[in-house]
């Protein structure tokens, strides 16, 4: 009863603190980039955990896009790398750092924790319409609120982005087909 109630409390305590960081502490510093791909899947994977990895949908989600927060994680090194050298970030130098280090890392934790203990657990296999929720439920939302997506911002990073989840989402669907 108690781990049942262990994960979805730091589910819900985690997506509160992030929505406070990136839509009001760090509002100015992100600006639009509030909305990137990375920070949205990171609001499902809150949901997946808030339902204690119970959610296919969620689950869905995080599994899709587990390879392209690999692949966007690597940004991170470069993020770290020009830190001290970013000066008009004086403001909330630790907060930016703090976002930074809870946005990828939690993600790929869970992601390589599910396909390590058996992504069939978390997720139904040939459940079509629980796939097709999922990937209808992040495609919209990132391309929407994603600049680098809609309007071609920092490309050809957008695109790089955009191909590595299409691949991943070709190949967890083929998979999840013929399993």
């Amino acid at each position: 009863m108690l781990t049942d109630l262990f994960l979805p409390s730091i589910g819900i305590v985690f997506f509160i603190f992030r929505f406070w960081l990136s839509t009001f502490k760090l509002k100015d510093e992100l600006q639009f980039r509030r909305f990137y791909v990375s920070r949205l899947v990171n609001y499902f994977f809150c949901f997946s955990i808030i339902f204690n990895l119970q959610n296919p949908v969620f689950n869905v989600i995080l599994a899709v896009c587990f390879p392209a927060m690999i692949f966007t994680s690597t940004w991170d090194v470069n993020f770290y790398r020009r830190f001290k050298g970013r000066s008009y970030w004086k403001k909330n130098r630790g907060w930016l750092l703090l976002e930074r280090m809870t946005m990828h890392p939690p993600i790929l934790i869970f992601g390589l924790y599910i396909y390590l203990t058996g992504i069939w657990n978390y997720v139904p296999p040939r459940d079509l319409l629980v796939f097709a929720i999922g990937i209808l439920i992040v495609y919209p939302s990132s391309y929407f609120l994603d600049i680098r997506l809609r309007k071609r911002y920092e490309w050809p990073n957008g695109r790089n982005l955009i191909l590595v989840m299409l691949i991943s989402t070709l190949a967890f669907s083929m998979y999840y087909i013929f399993y």
